[in-house]
């Protein structure tokens, strides 16, 4: 009895439901925009005009669950046994906002009975109508609670490590623009040091032209001397014929006392005009060493002045590779951001596909496609997580070289500080040497006096000398440390290499750290002189290295060389 009264429900809704049909509807309407669906009135079905249709969420019970409706249109011109078709307008402002459940219409009449549904629809945009626009709509994927939760899980590890990656970009962006700020601060400086370094030039010519000018007074005075020399001897001969013309002829009138008092004050004088004429040529002699002492010490300053313009042609040279791996940073900085980009995209397609899933959850069971798809989905993740470490690591070792570059910009910064005290020094001591050239009047004493100041200036600028020379070769080692850590590959360690015992192994020559064996000594190599050294520790080998002379250019080992041929070497790169 109970089956035939379920049998006979199931009729009954089969045929209210068969009385009006809905024709072309679409799997999905576009958001935020009017919608109008068509339905077929049989002919064995009569409308009221307090019919209405509605909109219903999939899974809806009663007629009551609906979401938005509107009355039907009058049917007038019904004939017989026609099919009447006739439409229902919704505006955009009623209709549902969610996009991921599914609705259905259906019209209810004015007893409240349902005489017809549609097929379930969704509102979605174009685009993921689109991409869902494939034979597989129909099909359902069915996953448990579990992988639900865990995808849940990846995908909030993954945006925490998204949020970490785009804040250490930000840091290496503010970090380069800080060594952007330090690099035309430095720019600025380098003009400064041309423009002294122009006013220098200048003011050397000047010191030359006026050096010429001396040289020119002074071979006229020594002409004016040789001239003076000769009228001094011609009148004192002149003076002695006349003296002893004199003298005979009063020896001949008399050989009185008187005459031979005027001859000893003759003799005399003419004994004190030979000792004026050696005083003044004992001076002139002086006054030309200290012209050749003045001009030997100017030109020792310009030599000074050459080579700190060397220094500072190196400082620039290196300078302009800190602003050459600046730009490989920066480019290195747009990949990681372009990297960034495409985790993104990566992301917003993992949500497209969740919703996807969760959307098929109730209706079919899934197929072996959309199995093979959510195993690619797994497999995405993986390589995703994958790529997010390995840039983890990459932006590690990006600050490691960032830091070494604000290392090398500081050195740079005091090498060049030191060279512009070391021009200026020279500039004051050309123009001390300028004064005392342009001085014609100073006496013996103060000249004296000058020559004793100027050994002084000259022992304390030989101090400051090796003082800079010692700066400069700290500077040098620095320089030769930061280029053998650019030129090993990253990824080597900073602990020496130890490998296991091997009877092929190469020679200490090869450059290889090797360990003998578990019962022998261990044994370094230095990287200068391929020598080895058993027994030591890694500090006492990095001590041996420091100790050789390495050109910072060629490599080259310069041991066997002095501070000035090594100078020189360096200064020919």
């Amino acid at each position: 009895m109970e089956s035939d009264t379920a049998t006979e429900v199931a009729d009954h809704s089969a045929r209210t439901f068969s009385q009006v049909v809905f024709i072309d509807i679409p799997q999905s309407y576009p958001p935020s925009t009017h919608v109008t669906c068509s339905y077929n009135l049989t002919a064995a079905f009569q409308p009221n005009p307090r019919d209405w249709v509605g909109i219903f969420k999939v899974g809806w019970t009663t007629t009551k669950d609906y979401h938005t409706f509107v009355w039907v249109e009058p049917c007038l011109d019904v004939v017989g046994d026609q099919t009447v078709t006739r439409q229902a307008f919704f505006k955009d402002y009623y209709l549902p906002k969610d996009e991921i459940e599914f609705y259905q219409f259906c019209y209810v009449d004015s007893t409240g009975q349902v005489r017809g549904a549609s097929t379930p629809f969704c509102f979605r945009s174009p685009a993921e109508q689109s991409l869902e626009s494939n034979p597989d709509d129909d099909l359902l994927v069915i996953t448990t609670q579990d992988q639900v939760e865990q995808s849940l899980r990846e995908k909030a590890e993954m945006q925490k490590e998204l949020d970490q990656i785009r804040a250490e970009n930000e840091t290496l962006k503010s970090a380069l623009l800080r060594e952007q700020q330090q690099a035309a601060s430095l720019k600025g400086q380098n003009e400064q040091n041309e423009k002294e370094k122009a006013e220098l030039a200048t003011e050397l010519d000047q010191t030359k032209q006026q050096t010429e000018i001396l040289r020119s007074s002074w071979q006229q005075q020594l002409k004016e001397n040789d001239h003076l020399k000769e009228e001094m001897v011609i009148q004192m001969t002149k003076q002695m014929e006349i003296q002893q013309g004199g003298i005979t002829e009063r020896r001949e009138r008399s050989s009185s006392r008187t005459s031979e008092e005027k001859y000893d004050r003759a003799v005399q004088k003419i004994n004190q005009l030979k000792d004026e004429r050696e005083k003044l040529k004992e001076a002139i002699e002086a006054q030309s060493e200290e012209i050749s002492k003045l001009n030997a010490k100017l030109r020792e300053g310009e030599r000074e002045l050459f080579k700190a313009k060397d220094g500072i042609q190196l400082i620039e040279v290196d300078l302009q590779s800190s602003r050459k791996e600046k730009e490989r940073l920066a480019a290195e900085l747009q990949r990681l951001q372009s990297l960034t980009y495409n985790v993104d995209k990566m992301q917003r397609e993992n949500q497209d596909l969740q919703r996807r899933l969760s959307v098929q959850e109730t209706q079919q069971s899934p197929s072996d496609d959309l199995k093979f798809q959510c195993q690619t989905l797994t497999r995405q993740l993986q390589e995703t997580q994958d790529k997010l470490a390995a840039e983890k690591r990459r932006n590690e070792y990006l600050q490691a070289e960032m830091q070494q570059i604000r290392d090398q910009l500081e050195n740079v910064c005091k090498a060049l500080d030191v060279e512009k005290r070391k021009s200026s020094k020279f500039e004051l001591q050309i123009h001390e040497v300028n004064e005392v050239l342009a001085d014609k009047n100073i006496t013996i004493e103060e000249r004296e006096s000058t020559i004793n100041q100027k050994d002084n200036q000259i022992t304390l600028l030989t101090q400051e000398k090796e003082e800079l020379a010692r700066e400069n070769q700290t500077l040098k080692e620095n320089i030769q440390d930061l280029r053998r850590l650019y030129t090993e590959p990253p990824t080597t360690p900073a602990e020496p290499l130890y490998l296991p015992p091997d009877d092929n192994a190469p020679p200490p020559s090869t450059h290889v750290y090797e360990t003998i064996g578990p019962e022998d000594e261990e044994s370094l190599v230095c990287r200068h002189c391929r020598e080895s050294f058993p027994g030591i520790t890694q500090d006492e080998l990095d001590q041996h290295e420091q100790c050789h002379r390495v050109c910072p250019f060629c490599t080259m080992l310069c041991d066997d060389m002095d501070q000035a041929t090594f100078e020189d070497h360096v200064y020919s790169h």
